[in-house]
């Protein structure tokens, strides 16, 4: 059986994905920040040398799109540099390397999907940093980057994991209509990635949940859902921005083609499919 390492695995997806590694009878080993900083060369190899992973699933990141635009150094230590000591440390063990990337290396102008062979243009440090990570993964000699976007699940920390507790608890909330992408449920994101792992694909993929929206439609599904009595308004980013103070840019309109991933014959449901069974999973406990 492959000996499988995942970095980041107290985030969110990370804890979805050992849950279901441990459920698949994997053989896993999951390392948060306090277990192996990957700004450290010396922790990697070490964590390394003693486990002798066949695969690496990195996730380690900072995902705080302002937090990494009001400190850039800490963004692009983390997700450039610490991917590439990822890379390095893994020519010694050469693990196939599975990375997380995200749809915000793109400027949000095309239009349309993009797909995998779009050249990249990120508007803000998070994208900056997140790009510049999946270059040196590409330089390794084998390595699957996956490409994503809004995130959500239990006990996360971003806004969509975070949204039906605030929407419980407040009479009125503001939501942006005007940035387009596709919602991502990290248990379908993580059964998908073991998936992929297992048919040995290596190269650059777009997951996500099937459909795009606007965070003003995926809050008036979650308020239908719930059956909530709470007025959602509108908000074009700008405003959304000056009102919250929000810096960071984001880009308008960066729905993922998953064309490539339905040819492998893996399916992913729709994004209301998937915030349903979300809040059943919060009603569960």
């Amino acid at each position: 059986m492959k000996k499988i390492l995942i970095t980041g695995g107290n985030g969110l997806v990370g804890k979805y994905l050992t849950f279901l590694l441990n459920k698949k009878k994997y053989v896993s080993f999951s390392f948060g920040k306090e277990e192996m900083d990957i700004t450290s060369k010396d922790r990697i190899y070490m964590v390394f040398k003693e486990i002798r992973p066949d695969i690496v699933i990195h996730l380690a990141a900072l995902t705080d799109v302002d937090l990494c635009e009001r400190e850039p150094e800490k963004a692009f230590k983390i997700n450039s540099e610490g991917t590439k000591n990822i890379v390095e440390i893994s020519d010694n063990f050469n693990p196939f390397i599975v990375y997380l990337s995200t749809d915000f290396i793109f400027d949000g102008k095309k239009g349309s999907f993009y797909n995998e062979d779009d050249i990249p243009n990120p508007i803000n440090v998070y994208g900056k940093s997140k790009l510049k990570g999946e270059g040196f993964v590409k330089n390794y000699r084998k390595s699957l980057i996956i490409r994503t976007s809004r995130i959500f699940g239990k006990n996360g920390k971003s806004f969509g994991c975070k949204l039906p507790y605030i929407m419980r608890e407040k009479k009125e909330i503001f939501l942006t209509d005007d940035i387009i992408n596709c919602p991502t449920y990290a248990f379908d994101l993580s059964d998908c990635i073991i998936k992929l792992i297992e048919k040995d694909f290596y190269g650059v993929i777009n997951v996500c949940n099937n459909g795009w929206c606007s965070w003003y439609e995926f809050g008036l599904k979650m308020k239908s859902i719930l059956n909530l009595d709470i007025e959602i308004k509108k908000l074009s980013f700008n405003e959304f921005s000056k009102i919250f103070n929000v810096i960071a840019k984001r880009p308008k309109f960066t729905p993922l083609s998953i064309n490539l991933l339905n040819s492998l014959n893996l399916k992913m449901r729709n994004w209301e499919e998937s915030i349903i069974s979300f809040l059943n999973e919060l009603n569960r406990g």
